[in-house]
């Protein structure tokens, strides 16, 4: 296959308005079926209405996957992967290299909204183009170049079978480029075998992992993005108003206390911290307690003392995570993997049974490699490790034993699911679609929503706002996020977490934020500052004046196009339901005895009711559209109104 060459062409024509500052103006589209690209600019009107990001993608996603009354499945041409970055991006506010991924995504065949950071949205901002919008599928395999404007759809099979480390390493090589000049975000055998939780994965351990984002790149046969970092010069409106409000954000992750830790050791005091709460997960949550093991040995300084580290940060940030890592002993001695955020440590680790720190480390880079969800990865390894101990799974369904904590043979199911092998085919439909087709014990052990979606390494029968979040969500993750300064909002500092109501008028109140947040191209642990500030320094980048009121007028809005995607996509409020061993009760634990189920009906109403949507239909009213300037929304929802 020879490479195509297609130049993004300059706007012809009247003049246009001057661009705010922030964006680099131009959305890059490729039809991979067609073998064609073009840059497509977009209005400032545009922008401080969709933001980029989460805003962007969600408006592209509503409006070009219809089809029909419905809506075109994950594995559809016609689906759009948007790779979307925002204003922050390139700029010096720290984490802000965002990438945002927005499509159809495999394990729920909804919308989904999933976030990686790194160097991929300074490079693309510099390359000329705030997002790229992919569709159609290729014929050949295929990755897409980019450098400035030269944008070539290249032959990618002498990359096939690699890795995502060994994609980088070798495009790097071919490129002839070193470091940070490339960003290279690719899919590995998880993604080219159709895996239905595979994930997006770029510069060494930074991953888009939510909803089978990885599933929909291999699907359109397109291995990888690698883009130069470009020449073009990004414009801040008030340069001096974005260094202060970026100087007050810094300062605020150095010295508050809900955010200093995380400033030091990124999420790494998550697992100590959460096992107090009964919100680690144990063993597929048949425990939430630690037995013995040395949980001092699990604080983050001893973490973090067990590894020679150099640093990894992302663009412009610094926050002390995102490291590599060198292991200095055991079976992967001498191994560079990368540090374990506090999801590597729960998926690869406790939720398995595993708790040997330096072969959890290892898993969790094997994870990123083959690239899945390593949330997912603990749900369906947990899965088969209870199930071989209980008898509801055979040694000879699954090939081979799996005790709990087998590390070695974690990493030979994933193998085995990455290429679809033996009972690693069933498995790579995720662990919903597995415990389904097996029934009975296995069915009821399964942890899963309703739409099908992965919660996040919790176990969240000690975290009621995070289930109600996950089950609720229209984009397969958590939707809202974990409360960030909630009394900015209106909203108590303190709840009582097993109080239904309060839990759901929380979340509730909540909702809007992360959204606004993922669309601006930057990292969510940056922005664990009053939203006052993020709002600073998106005007200062723009020179539009945005308070804390639009901020979240504009999460919600983008919340509701995204609702009625997924409803269009058959994810109806019938769905918002844990799993039975997801909501079931805790039988030890700091959380023992408190049982969510009890009081869900009860939670889920009350959201209903407090975020303005419909409880039987699941849309958005016409009063809360209204309120969002969403009237078209309105119409299309419940139709012309008298």
């Amino acid at each position: 296959m020879s490479p195509v060459t297609l130049s993004a062409p300059k706007q012809v024509g009247k003049p246009q308005p001057a661009l705010p500052g922030g964006y680099a103006g131009q959305i890059l589209r490729v039809d991979l079926t067609k073998r064609k690209a073009w840059g497509e600019p977009w209005k400032p009107d545009e922008m401080r209405d969709l933001i980029g990001g989460a805003g962007l993608g969600a408006m592209i996603l509503y409006r070009e996957t219809r089809k029909g009354k419905g809506n075109v499945s994950w594995d559809h041409p016609d689906n759009r992967l948007v790779l979307g970055t925002g204003p922050l991006a390139g700029l010096p506010v720290w984490g802000t290299g965002g990438l945002t991924v927005v499509t159809i995504g495999a394990l729920t065949n909804g919308p989904t909204s999933t976030q990686a950071n790194g160097f991929f949205g300074t490079n693309l901002k510099y390359s000329g183009y705030d997002a790229i919008v992919i569709q159609g599928q290729a014929r050949d395999w295929v990755y897409l170049h980019i450098d400035d404007d030269r944008v070539e759809i290249r032959d990618a099979k002498p990359y096939l079978g690699k890795d995502t480390w060994e994609t980088q390493d070798a495009l790097s090589r071919d490129l002839g480029m070193t470091g940070h000049q490339l960003s290279v975000y690719s899919i590995g055998p998880a993604g080219e075998h159709l895996v239905r939780w595979a994930a997006i994965q770029g510069d060494y351990g930074h991953v888009a992992s939510k909803n089978g984002v990885g599933a929909v790149m291999g699907k359109k046969k397109l291995k990888a993005v690698a883009i130069v970092r470009g020449t073009k010069a990004l414009r801040a409106a008030d340069p001096r108003g974005v260094i202060q409000a970026a100087d007050d954000i810094a300062h605020d992750l150095k010295t508050d206390p809900s955010a200093r830790s995380l400033y030091e050791y990124g999420t790494l005091p998550g697992v100590v911290n959460l096992s107090k709460m009964g919100a680690l997960p144990i063993r597929n949550y048949t425990t939430s307690v630690t037995g013995n093991v040395d949980m001092k040995s699990w604080e983050a300084p001893r973490l973090r003392e067990g590894f020679d580290h150099r640093g990894h940060q992302c663009n412009a940030c610094g926050m002390h995570h995102c490291h590599m890592s060198v292991i200095r002993q055991g079976p992967y001695k001498g191994k560079t993997v990368d540090e374990p955020e506090y999801e590597g440590w729960s998926g690869a680790g406790w939720t398995i049974g595993a708790t040997d720190q330096s072969a959890v480390a290892w898993l969790n880079t094997q994870t990123d490699r083959a690239c899945v969800d390593v949330n997912e990865f603990g749900w369906v390894i947990g899965w088969v490790m209870e199930g071989l101990e209980k008898g509801w799974l055979t040694k000879q369904q699954v090939g081979f034993d799996l005790k709990w904590g087998d590390v070695a043979g974690a990493n030979r199911l994933l193998q085995m699911i990455s290429r679809r092998e033996g009972f690693g085919d069933l498995l790579a439909e995720g662990v919903k679609r597995a415990s389904e087709k097996l029934g009975g014990e296995a069915a009821k052990a399964a942890i899963y929503t309703g739409k099908g979606a992965s919660p996040r390494g919790h176990d969240h029968r000690a975290r009621w706002e995070e289930m109600l979040d996950t089950a609720t969500s229209s984009t397969a993750t958590m939707e809202t996020g974990n409360p960030v300064h909630q009394t900015e909002l209106g909203l108590p500092a303190r709840i009582n977490p097993f109080d239904g109501v309060d839990v759901a008028k929380l979340v509730a109140g909540c909702r809007g934020r992360r959204a606004f947040e993922d669309s601006l191209g930057i990292c969510i642990f940056t922005t664990r500052t009053r939203l006052e500030n993020v709002c600073r320094a998106l005007s200062a980048a723009t020179g539009w004046y945005y308070t804390v009121a639009e901020a979240m007028r504009f999460g919600r809005r983008t919340a509701a196009i995204n609702r009625a995607t997924a409803l269009r996509c058959g994810l109806t409020p019938d769905l918002e339901q844990p799993s039975y061993r997801y909501g079931s009760t805790p039988h030890d634990g700091p959380a023992a005895g408190q049982a969510v189920g009890a009081q869900w009906e009860k939670m889920v109403d009350t959201w209903y009711r407090e975020v303005g949507y419909d409880r039987k239909t699941g849309k958005p009213l016409p009063q809360t559209l209204k309120d969002l300037g969403l009237d078209w929304l309105s119409k299309e929802l419940w139709g012309a109104r008298k």
